[in-house]
């Protein structure tokens, strides 16, 4: 059967629509985490530090999430030891870093120990997001600075709202680089109470690629965790 002019031009419209709809439901999103940890020589007695990475899955997300994180760069000394696991985790600071959370698997964390004298964190997040979340808790990956007690009872503190991560992005289709949250460290003058954002947090630049620079506080604050396992 011969097909119209207009009967064509239906059909490639509604292909051209379908594929716009393919490309809502889901995405990977890229960008770039730079962490500036030079304050971290003014709390030296809380010694050593961790970088914690972590993937939570929402209460109504209905796809799994992933995230794969590479090119770590530790300005002024190198990730040490072994990373501790846990959830769907693995891979290392010294390579690649592989996260996933699902309906199955609902928490997936690495956390590993840094040398004495970083002054500087620098890595690439690559994100694959699922469908769009209207409602309930989305999923949400966070990347936050643990010390020797490793969240209990310590932790250092940000001005985020969880008062603990420095890096922040709840997914959903609908993401951009401007999604993603970046905190400053804080100042305690009590040990106990966050208190003086000791660093502006920029705003991020493209939808593409970002780059961050989160400022530890002068002196750690404290925080009230469930212990982890030790590394």
């Amino acid at each position: 059967m011969k097909l119209s002019r207009y009967t064509k031009f239906a059909l490639v419209a509604l292909a051209s629509a379908l594929g716009g709809v393919s490309a809502l439901t889901a995405q990977t999103l890229v960008f770039h985490v730079d962490i500036n940890t030079s304050g971290l020589s003014a709390i030296n007695a809380d010694a050593p530090f961790y970088l914690d990475l972590a993937m939570t899955y929402g209460n109504a997300s209905l796809a799994a999430s992933s995230a794969t994180l590479s090119n770590f760069t530790f300005t002024g000394g190198t990730a040490l030891g072994s990373a501790v696991l846990s959830g769907g985790a693995s891979g290392s600071l010294t390579g690649t870093v592989s996260l996933a959370a699902s309906s199955t698997a609902t928490t997936s964390e690495l956390y590993q120990q840094f040398s004495a004298g970083v002054t500087d964190i620098s890595f690439q997040v690559s994100i694959a997001e699922p469908g769009p979340n209207p409602q309930g808790t989305p999923s949400q990956f966070t990347a936050a600075i643990l010390d020797s007690s490793l969240g209990s009872p310590a932790q250092i503190f940000t001005t985020a709202p969880d008062s603990a991560s420095l890096v922040t992005l709840a997914l959903n289709a609908s993401n951009t680089a401007s999604s993603v949250n970046y905190y400053a460290g804080v100042s305690s003058a009590d040990g106990l109470t966050a208190l003086n954002s000791v660093a502006a947090v920029p705003e991020p630049a493209t939808t593409a690629a970002i780059l961050g620079c989160v400022g530890l506080g002068l002196v750690a604050g404290v925080r009230r965790f469930a212990k982890k396992p030790a590394a």
